[in-house]
């Protein structure tokens, strides 16, 4: 073993965090207890460095940095100087999953990883040159330790929020069981468009032998956190997920996928959508990149509807309009709002998508309304700030032929900027509709 000291960074602000990291809980031990102790299986000493008034209530002592600044140089040069041995690991208390193999490939390099200066291995005799460099106002690492040796970048992943140190603890988990054959993150967590924030849940992928288990038992939920809740759902593609809300607000689905099913996965045109938008491999002991690179690029805009389609949808529309007309008639209420404000206006989301693309056959509608307010027609928006019922006889009435409106009007010019026939008999359906819940608005006004 080479002589060499570690120096645990444990200071931060950490307000993204929320708390201070160096004191947060991973799998049953605090990040400063994890960074510690694997600094141990590669440095013949250990310390840690930070801020001695924050006072955190660690298992040992804390060398302070001597400044009320806060950057990682100014731990980086208090190491230096209590370090016994030249060569110094520096190691932030952020990087849970790096593991006692990469951080010997550092020192025996003595370099830094190619994603940064940090961990990564710093002298003594670099010290007047960050002394110097601190003087000149310069707290930047980058450029003093000009080595470097490539790592699996997962194993650097930092955890900056609640939601990172999730998602490590789940691919540590993982990594440490031999029936989770893959781990790969998908929806807002991985997208490289309209990318995640602080409201983004975070959905984790598990390819595992066999989901009974985890779908029979929780307790492995555990291991990410404290749950304060969890229970079973369905997948889009017919697979069960595990969703758990944790003590701390975050909220985590976690897909189970029997390898058998990663056939079905490549079928579903909606996992083409969902991988196009980006994903992330935080394990894979199936060669599974592949296949969801694959998948990832075969995805494309969806195509324009054809007159069935077309025909399809507007009647299923004006059908559905009718019959929710007949339940508030008859005084079933919670069953006319019910499909007012869910059914039709899931139809009328579709019509909207396609009216989006008949403007510009290149916009991004996305599925099943999400972010409608940026790709929607603006007048479409307005109008249905109205078209959303109270629970009320008299509001559902009014919904309901606002809803109508708005669904005729976008028809009427989808198809007609489609180059589509529009052949329904709209004053004849109106006719029917009112003959049952005539329209009550010329009452209000």
């Amino acid at each position: 073993m080479t002589p060499c000291t570690g120096i645990l960074l444990v200071g931060g602000a950490s307000e993204r965090f929320g708390s201070p990291k160096a004191l947060a809980l991973f799998r049953g031990e605090t990040l400063a207890e994890r960074g510690w102790r694997i600094l141990h299986e590669v440095c013949d000493e250990v310390l840690a460095v930070g801020k001695v008034a924050e006072g955190l209530e660690l298992t040992f002592p804390v060398v302070d940095d001597g400044v009320d600044a806060r950057a990682p140089v100014f731990g980086v040069i208090a190491g230096l100087r209590a370090a016994a041995n030249d060569i110094c690991l520096v190691l932030p208390v952020d990087c849970p999953l790096v593991t006692a193999d990469a951080l010997s490939a550092l020192v025996e390099h003595r370099s830094v990883p190619q994603t940064g200066p940090l961990p990564g291995v710093y002298t003594k005799s670099m010290l007047p040159e960050l002394e110097q460099r601190v003087s000149a106002g310069e707290l930047s690492l980058r450029g003093v330790n000009l080595a470097v040796t490539q790592l699996d970048e997962r194993l650097l992943a930092n955890v900056n929020t609640r939601m990172d140190l999730i998602e490590t603890a789940v691919t540590d988990w993982a990594l440490e069981r031999p029936d989770i054959r893959a781990a790969f993150v998908v929806g807002s967590r991985a997208r490289t468009d309209t990318p995640a924030d602080r409201w983004s849940d975070l959905d984790v992928v598990l390819v595992v032998d066999d989901p009974e288990p985890y779908a029979q038992s929780a307790a492995w939920v555990s291991e990410f956190g404290t749950p304060v809740l969890t229970f079973l759902d369905e997948t889009p593609v017919g697979q069960r997920e595990r969703r758990v809300l944790y003590e701390t607000g975050e909220d985590v689905d976690l897909p189970l996928f029997p390898v058998s099913a990663l056939e079905q996965l490549e079928e579903s045109g909606a996992a083409n959508e969902l991988l196009g938008r980006g994903y992330r491999l935080l394990v894979d002991e199936i060669g599974l990149d592949e296949r969801l690179r694959n998948l990832a690029e075969r995805g494309s805009a969806p195509a324009l509807p054809t007159q069935a389609d077309f025909d399809q949808l507007a009647a299923d529309f004006w059908y559905h309009a009718l019959w929710a007309a007949k339940k508030l008639r008859r005084g079933e209420v919670f069953t006319a709002i019910g499909c007012l404000d869910g059914y039709l206006k899931a139809r009328l989301v579709t019509l909207l998508e396609l009216h989006a693309r008949a403007v510009d056959p290149s916009v991004d509608t996305w599925h099943e309304g999400r972010f409608l307010e940026r790709w929607a027609d603006p007048g479409a928006l307005s109008a249905l700030e109205k078209a959303f019922a109270h629970y009320d006889v008299r509001d559902v009435a009014r919904a309901l032929w606002e809803t109508i409106d708005l669904f005729q009007a976008v028809e009427e010019e989808t198809a007609r900027r489609l180059g589509l026939a529009s052949e329904r008999d709209h004053d004849d359906l109106r006719r029917l509709l009112a003959e049952v819940v005539p329209d009550p608005r010329s009452r209000y006004g």
